[in-house]
C-alpha cells in the first residue's frame, strides 16, 4: 500500500476516533469525519462503507500508537520493560482517548462478524513488533524457551483483550492503565520462569 494511502486513511481513523471520544458516536456525523480529517467525501467512501465501517478500525489507531512508540522507545531495554512500557502507553492512550461505549460495541462486533477480525489480525504491526520483541527474549535467555513466540505472543494478547474487555464490561469502574501495570509483572514473570 502507498504512503500516501496509509496516511490517509490513518488521518481518517485518527480524525473519527477523536470526535466519537468528544462528541460521542451517535453525535458524529461523516461530514465531521471529513472536515477533521482534511478529506474529501469520495476518499472517505473510498476507504470505508460508513461511520459504523470505522468501529472496526480501532486496531488501526492502537497500531498507530505502538508505531509512534517504536520510534521513541530504546532499543536496548530489556524485552520485559519494553513490554510493561507498551501497555501502558497504549492502555493510557486507551483510557484516556477511546470511548468506552464503543470499546465494548468493538468487542461484542469482534465476536459476531463474518468479516475479518481486526483484533486478531496477525498482520498488524502490533503482533508483529511484540512478537520480535518476545522471539528476541527467549533467543537471549530472558524468558525461558518452554515456549514458542507464537505461544507467548497468544497470552500477552489475550492478556490485553481480557483486560479491556473487563474494562468495558464494568463500564472503567477501575483504572485499566493501573490495573495492568500492577498485574502483566506476574504474567511475564512467568514468561520468564516458564509456561
Amino acid at each position: 500500500m502507498p504512503r500516501k494511502r496509509r496516511s490517509t486513511k490513518s488521518r481518517i481513523v485518527k480524525a473519527a476516533w477523536n470526535l466519537f471520544y468528544k462528541n460521542g458516536y451517535d453525535n458524529t456525523t461523516v461530514e465531521d469525519i471529513i472536515t477533521a480529517s482534511k478529506t474529501s467525501k469520495g476518499t472517505f467512501y473510498h476507504y470505508f462503507k460508513g461511520k459504523e465501517a470505522l468501529l472496526n478500525s480501532l486496531s488501526y489507531l492502537f497500531d498507530q500508537k505502538y508505531e509512534e512508540l517504536a520510534a521513541v522507545i530504546d532499543p536496548d531495554m530489556p524485552a520485559y520493560d519494553k513490554l510493561l512500557f507498551l501497555n501502558h502507553e497504549l492502555f493510557h492512550m486507551i483510557e484516556t482517548s477511546v470511548d468506552i461505549n464503543l470499546l465494548a460495541y468493538l468487542y461484542s462486533s469482534q465476536l459476531t462478524t463474518k468479516d475479518k477480525k481486526s483484533l486478531a489480525d496477525k498482520k498488524r504491526f502490533y503482533y508483529k513488533w511484540v512478537s520480535e520483541i518476545i522471539g528476541e527474549a527467549l533467543e537471549s535467555g530472558k524468558f525461558s524457551n518452554t515456549s514458542t513466540t507464537e505461544d507467548l505472543m497468544n497470552i500477552y494478547a489475550m492478556y490485553e483483550r481480557a483486560l479491556l474487555y473487563d474494562w468495558a464490561l464494568f463500564k472503567g469502574k477501575f483504572s485499566l492503565t493501573e490495573q495492568s501495570d500492577r498485574l502483566l509483572p506476574h504474567v511475564l514473570d512467568m514468561f520468564v520462569k516458564g509456561v
